[in-house]
Parts: structure tokens; C-alpha cells; sequence
């Protein structure tokens, strides 16, 4: 276990680094469930011997920096970044509810917009890896009921359909090209056995107009400009 850690960009206690948060509380969560905080099952998982219990984990960090004085903040900022970032906008509206009505609650999600999007293959890849998600950690009955009330709960584990629900102030940061949803849901290896595709994700000048074509595609704009904050 990492006895200390050294905090940089919005974390950094240095004001010429970073001066609007430098002399702010700071609490970093470690992720530990697979499920971005959204497992709640009863039993332990044989095969594995594992608890999928992250928003109980989620639940119980608040709680225990509630007691430690985050009752009596005046503002508080919850922000992730990849899957951190997804647990951000899942449980943006929850993190608002849990702090008194008195403090003025943010958040902020960084490289955690996952997109629902079919492979180069035409499969649905990433879908089905989700779905796998909800289902192992029977995450749906802690997702918002805004998305889920509404049908396939494994589409509430995609930003797209839970951010534009979300009332409490959410930001948004993600590289107009997100390397690693090119590499893990665009062109997984799964879906070019060949290796078409190895030296374009490793360097994006090495991309055909083709595969910049389908990159295009597949980070089209209209699918998140709609509810930037």
C-alpha cells in the first residue's frame, strides 16, 4: 500500500499550479470495485470470492467525510477521471443529495465519457461489455432511475444516456480523440484479428483516411456537445 501520494493538476496544493483549488481539502478514492461504484450484491461470487459492493464503498466514503467535517463545506467538487470519471456522472445527483443543502456541490468527470458505439467489425462490443457490468454487479437499481426507468438498464451505463438527466452542475473534459475508447471500443482486438488497425491506435499519423475516417465517426460531436455545462 502507497503510504504517500503527490497530487498535480486540480489536486495540487501549489497556487502557481493551480490556483483556484491549491488550498482546498483534498480526498483521493481509490478504485477498487469494477463497477464504478455501482455494485450492490448480497452474496460473495464463488468463482471468485469477490464482494461487488461499490456503491456501498461509494456510500461509505461520503459518510465517513461527512463525520470528518465535509458536512460544514461550503463548496465540493466530486471529479474522476476514466472510470473514476463514469462514477462521476453516475453518481453526480447522488453525491448532491448526500451533502447538506447548504453547500454548493459541482462535478467534474475527466476522460470518463464512454461512447456506445459499434466496432469497426459492426459489433457491439463495448455494449456487451457493459452489460456484463451490470449484471455481474446488479448495478441497475443504483444507476438513475431518470435513465433506467426508461428501458435497457445497460444504456444507463453510458454517459450519453445518463448525462443530459443529470440537475446537479456537471463539467465535462475529454480529448476530442480519446486514445483509449479507439483501442477498447472502436477497434478492439476482437474485432480486427488481422491487426489492421495495431499501428494507427498506437500512433493516430499512421491512420489511413479510412481509419481517420471511422475515428471521425466514431467521436462525433453531436453525440456531447448537447448538455456541456
Amino acid at each position: 500500500m502507497v503510504k504517500q501520494l503527490s497530487f498535480s493538476g486540480f489536486l495540487s496544493d501549489k497556487e502557481k499550479f493551480n490556483p483556484d483549488f491549491f488550498n482546498w481539502n483534498k480526498v483521493k478514492v481509490r478504485y477498487c470495485d469494477g463497477s464504478s461504484f455501482t455494485g450492490d450484491v448480497e452474496a460473495v461470487d464463488p468463482a471468485t470470492n469477490l464482494y461487488y459492493r461499490g456503491q456501498r464503498i461509494f456510500n461509505a466514503v461520503v459518510d465517513d467525510l461527512l463525520e470528518k467535517g465535509m458536512k460544514n463545506a461550503q463548496n465540493a467538487l466530486l471529479s474522476g477521471c476514466s472510470a473514476g470519471g463514469l462514477s462521476v456522472i453516475l453518481h453526480c445527483d447522488k453525491f448532491r443529495e448526500l451533502l447538506p443543502q447548504s453547500t454548493k456541490v459541482k462535478c467534474m468527470a475527466d476522460a470518463g465519457f464512454f461512447i456506445n458505439a459499434k466496432t469497426i467489425a459492426g459489433t457491439e462490443y463495448i455494449k456487451e461489455f457493459f452489460s456484463d457490468v451490470v449484471t455481474t454487479h446488479q448495478s441497475a437499481k443504483n444507476l438513475p432511475a431518470s435513465c433506467t426507468s426508461k428501458g435497457d438498464s445497460t444504456l444507463c451505463f453510458f454517459p450519453q444516456n445518463v448525462a443530459p438527466q443529470v440537475t446537479t452542475p456537471l463539467f465535462i473534459l475529454n480529448a476530442a480523440y480519446d486514445s483509449y475508447q479507439v483501442k477498447n471500443i472502436l477497434a478492439p482486438g476482437i474485432a480486427d484479428p488481422h491487426g489492421t488497425w495495431h499501428d494507427c491506435k498506437l500512433d493516430i499519423t499512421k491512420c489511413s483516411d479510412t481509419q481517420l475516417q471511422a475515428i471521425q465517426g466514431h467521436f462525433n460531436p453531436s453525440l456531447c456537445t448537447s448538455f456541456l455545462i
